[in-house]
């Protein structure tokens, strides 16, 4: 059925309420600044301002990006809701969605812009970018499996090359603040020693800031808690062991540090 309903300020016909969405806007001093969201294909993530943010459904991010983007000087209060058919959810695509706004006692129309694209985690994967690399060195297959299981899990990060065989594999990261993290968790898990050098490669015009590219070296000990090991002449029973060993010379008894 054809809607036949006009808005008494300017005559536009079809509208839903009492006015169309410009006049309701301009009555009620709305304003709507950007009606684009963005989507990424790969992970689901939404932009909100300038951030990409997780949500538990598309819907939900959908409109924290709509009402971020709402300057309302009254303070009403606005109940949005999502309007779509199928999201086309293909790099490069644009679909038109309708958010139904109702404040008031007036329901109106914002038409609003899907855009369907990579978000900058998910961009890097498949590419050469990398931003850091880790370096195993005498380590078990057992490590290097957790070190890819732990990567896989963590949304956005990714080896975009390794090499190496054995129990020395080198492995290139898309993202040095994840590598930085993950130093410190292989030195909790495991007996080892890790050592870490950056330079700088790169300048994030947005930012303004350096970015640096990250050396992780990781090499498994081949001693434990325990063990008595010879360092600098003296026989020490080692204690305590990460990023320092620390142990009690069995001649002295006075605690030392192996390395």
């Amino acid at each position: 059925m054809t809607n036949n309903a006009f808005c008494p300020k300017c005559g536009k016909r079809g509208i839903i309420g009492k006015m169309c969405s410009e006049c309701t806007e301009q009555d009620f001093e709305l304003e709507f600044k950007d009606k684009s969201i963005l989507i990424c294909i790969e992970c689901g993530q939404v932009k909100v301002r300038s951030a990409w943010n997780r949500f538990k459904t598309i819907d939900e991010g959908i409109l924290s990006a709509f009402k971020v983007n709402v300057r309302n000087p009254l303070n009403l209060n606005l109940k949005i809701k999502t309007c779509y058919d199928e999201l086309k959810n293909k790099p490069g695509a644009k679909q038109d969605i309708d958010m139904e706004v109702s404040t008031e006692g007036q329901e109106f129309i914002i038409p609003t812009k899907l855009e369907f694209t990579y978000c900058g985690n998910c961009r890097k994967s498949g590419t050469q970018y990398f931003e850091g690399t880790l370096q195993l060195r005498d380590v078990t297959p057992e490590l290097i499996d957790f070190v890819r299981d732990d990567i896989s899990a963590r949304e956005g990060v990714h080896i975009n090359k390794e090499s190496g065989k054995g129990c020395n594999i080198d492995m290139r990261i898309s993202s040095a603040r994840y590598l930085r993290a993950l130093g410190s968790k292989l030195v909790k898990k495991y007996n080892g020693e890790l050592k870490s050098t950056s330079k700088l490669f790169s300048w994030n015009k947005q930012t303004s800031r350096e970015i640096h590219r990250v050396n992780l070296l990781f090499r498994l000990r081949n001693y434990k808690i325990g063990d008595i090991v010879e360092t600098n002449g003296m026989n020490v029973k080692v204690t305590t062991v990460g990023r320092r060993v620390t142990g009690i010379d069995m001649e002295t008894g006075k605690k030392v540090f192996v390395e």
